[in-house]
């Protein structure tokens, strides 16, 4: 019985690269949102050279090849062994642990800066904003 390959693998690929894309996108507006809640002061005139003017840009990117090596290795790594559902599966499940761990950790890095001033007394010293669940990391 002769074996059935994908005719495009790449489009899994494809679609992993840009899901983790609208998954960095939706990770830079959560921490935006939280520095926002409790006004955080950033620099009043951004440089070229500031991490805040290339946050939008390098967080989509990390997300998405992220997100990318999370599914190709265990598609790559169950490849000729396994059974179909888990060939399937194993991917998808890794893809979304990864994107899942990488949305509260830039929270935690980006969103709630330590060492800056704020412009309300909204949320405490250290900038996690009311609406954040205790249960998650910051």
């Amino acid at each position: 019985m002769e074996r059935r390959r994908n005719s495009h693998p790449e489009a899994a690929g494809c679609l992993a690269l840009v899901a983790g894309g609208l998954a960095g996108y939706g990770s830079y507006r959560l921490s935006r949102a939280a520095r926002r809640a409790c006004a955080v002061l950033l620099r009043e005139h951004p440089s070229i050279f500031d991490l805040w003017t290339w946050e939008a840009p390098l967080t989509i990117v990390a997300a998405s090849f992220t997100g990318l090596a999370a599914w190709a290795v265990p598609a790559v790594a169950l490849r000729r062994c396994g059974s179909g559902a888990v060939r399937r599966t194993a991917p998808a499940l890794s893809f979304l642990v990864v994107l899942a761990a990488f949305t509260p950790a830039h929270f935690a890095w980006f969103g709630t800066p330590m060492g800056m001033g704020s412009d309300t007394g909204a949320c405490p010293a250290d900038h996690v904003p009311p609406w954040w669940p205790a249960w998650l990391p910051s």
